[in-house]
């Protein structure tokens, strides 16, 4: 039986009226539309139309235009997407609309550059080629507000209300307290085949974390993005906002996207792990985390994409500001941690909750496979604190400070060139850019209270 056949026996099975098909954009939010049934199955065969420069809208549709890309030059037609034949079940949906559909813009169309899932899927298949797969495991953190998108916008986002101003990490009898929204962000990823491995309150008022099962390759990305969208949706239901902003309240800890990451080779064996080195870190994975420091901070942009982004990367707040490793160490950008084959992996603990997933994990791998083809030592690995060693950093390995700061270098990659496309780096700088623009001529509170009396 064919694919299509599959997809359409499972239509008939679920008397399916209504599907939902989706792209996703380079926020990492879907965007698509609900169909009827009955044209799923001829969309699979001649795919389905959506606008490219979608690619160009903010959150909250506000537009990015890239230099080079000037509104009365753009006919904003669509482009051919194809429709991928692995339907995922949604929550919230009656039993005859609950089916999903990831889109992705279809090779030769001028999305096809730009688009996040593709950007992905190139470095995966140069991955394929080394005879290597990597596993990805998403870990995000998130803020619950006692608000709604209404009692915010009435009161202009002041004086935001959590559901509870105490930091209680790991407390039981907390999570207790809110265990139906536990429960039911649970049961959420039980519909939609999106495994999560723990829950818990995190270190900050009313801030929770879930930690999604590992995967191999798009799979653990599809069930990212599906987490994130959907999680916002049940908070809602709940009467309350949930937010992976990377960092909402000033002076308190950001809220992390940290993700573990393994390769294995086409026996299926795990390629960190050589137990006669120390501390079990193979060859290969050292050269993998020299890649890491070498290019993350040429490719923070995909790890941080927006103005707010930079404020996370404080010291002292489980935020690294620059490309330092070590084992089982929480204040770097990488933590090794070491133990069986099965076990022995990297954390990567620079990514905010804000991010693609996509691109996250296109950045992760790119750097990494650069590594081991160019056999990029790490440096000395960091024990104690990385946020106190001054001026022992090695050279290149700080972020950039801020938003302009980090287009500017990614833009100057040859890196980010060769392995996501002209097309994407221009899109993705210049998007970004002119987010920085927009906000750095805006006056905020704090400019009027410090300076509009006085000065």
């Amino acid at each position: 039986m064919s694919v299509n056949q599959d997809v359409a026996s499972l239509l008939a099975e679920r008397s399916a009226r209504y599907a939902t098909v989706a792209f996703v954009d380079l926020q990492g939010q879907l965007r698509g539309k609900t169909v009827a049934a009955a044209k799923i199955p001829g969309l699979l065969q001649d795919g389905i139309p959506f606008a490219p420069h979608n690619m160009m809208l903010d959150l909250g549709d506000h537009v990015l235009w890239p230099a080079g890309y000037l509104q009365p030059d753009l006919d904003i037609g669509d482009n051919m997407c194809e429709v991928v034949a692995a339907p995922r079940t949604l929550p919230f949906e009656e039993a005859d609309s609950n089916l999903f559909f990831f889109a992705q813009f279809a090779p030769g169309t001028q999305g096809y550059g730009w688009d996040p899932r593709q950007v992905y899927q190139r470095v995966a298949a140069r991955a394929s080629t080394m005879g290597l797969t990597p596993s990805f495991g998403f870990e995000y953190e998130f803020r619950v507000f006692d608000e709604t998108a209404e009692s915010l916008a009435t009161k202009s986002f002041a004086d935001l209300k959590l559901v509870s101003n105490k930091s209680t990490y790991g407390g039981v009898m907390h999570q207790r307290v809110w265990s139906d929204f536990f429960k039911d962000l649970r049961k959420m990823c039980d519909v939609m085949e999106v495994p999560a491995a723990s829950t818990h309150w995190e270190v900050a008022a009313s801030m929770g974390e879930v930690a999604l099962t590992h995967a191999q390759g798009m799979r653990a990305l599809d069930n990212a993005v599906l987490f994130k969208t959907y999680a916002k949706t049940l908070a809602a239901k709940h009467g309350m906002l949930l937010s992976f902003m990377a960092r909402p309240i000033s002076g308190e800890d950001g809220q992390s996207g940290h993700v573990h990451f393994s390769l294995t080779n086409d026996a299926g064996d795990f390629v960190f792990h050589d137990p006669p080195l120390e501390n079990g870190i193979s060859e290969l994975q050292g050269w993998f985390i020299g890649g890491l420091q070498r290019l993350l901070p040429e490719f923070i942009l995909m790890l941080a994409p927006n103005v707010n982004s930079y404020k996370r990367f404080q010291p002292g707040i489980f935020a690294p500001t620059s490309a330092t490793w070590g084992v089982d160490n929480r204040t770097c950008a990488i933590r090794a941690i070491t133990g069986k084959p099965a076990v022995q992996h990297l954390e990567i603990r620079a990514p905010g909750a804000d991010t693609n997933p996509y691109l996250v994990a296109a950045a992760i791998l790119a750097a990494g496979l650069s590594g081991i083809e160019e056999r990029i030592p790490p440096t000395d690995p960091t024990t104690g604190s990385a946020y106190k060693r001054g001026k022992k950093l090695p050279a290149g390995l700080e972020w950039p400070r801020n938003l302009l700061d980090a287009c500017n270098a990614f833009r100057a990659s040859e890196k980010a060139s060769g392995w996501f496309g002209d097309d994407f780096v221009e899109m993705m700088a210049g998007t970004r850019r002119a987010q920085w623009e927009q906000f750095a001529f805006q006056i905020t509170n704090i400019e009027l209270e410090r300076f509009l009396e006085l000065s």
